[in-house]
């Protein structure tokens, strides 16, 4: 008896640089495209297919705007869900509810919330990575939508 036949059902690609470590996926079976990125970059992931998608020309406004960027200027692109600031060739990526600010003096049953260390997680909200890591990111991921 011959041993079952296992067909790959997904491309990927690896991607290493300096400070980022990314795999782009294909899954044959399915037809989705999925960002693999290291745990302190996971969110960027998130974050590019939450916001541009699986459309490869979706992502050249963005593109063009951060080429454009020289080192000493800052932009911001807010997004549905994310913050995306440049600032000094510095990039950090923020979930719009980090921002959410409460004006109220907090009831007792917050404050025992927030002395009991039950926040918001902020682990997997926030990024950081340089402008140059992130210019690469993208143009490789476009590049690897458009194929």
């Amino acid at each position: 008896m011959q041993a079952p036949l296992i067909l790959q059902v997904a491309e990927m690609l690896r991607f290493r640089n300096f400070s980022m470590e990314y795999d782009f996926i294909y899954d044959r079976h399915t037809g989705q495209f999925s960002i693999r990125l290291a745990a302190e970059h996971e969110v960027l992931g998130r974050f590019l297919l939450d916001e541009f998608g699986q459309q490869a020309e979706a992502y050249l406004p963005l593109l063009q705007q951060l080429s454009e960027l020289k080192p000493s200027q800052s932009m911001q692109y807010q997004g549905k869900e994310f913050l995306l600031e440049i600032e000094n060739g510095e990039v950090t990526l923020s979930h719009n509810t980090l921002f959410y600010q409460n004006s109220e003096q907090p009831t007792e049953q917050q404050q025992a919330l927030a002395d009991d260390d039950l926040q918001l997680d902020q682990q997997g909200m926030t990024s950081q990575c340089g402008l140059e890591d992130l210019l690469k990111l993208l143009r490789e991921w476009q590049q690897f939508l458009a194929d």
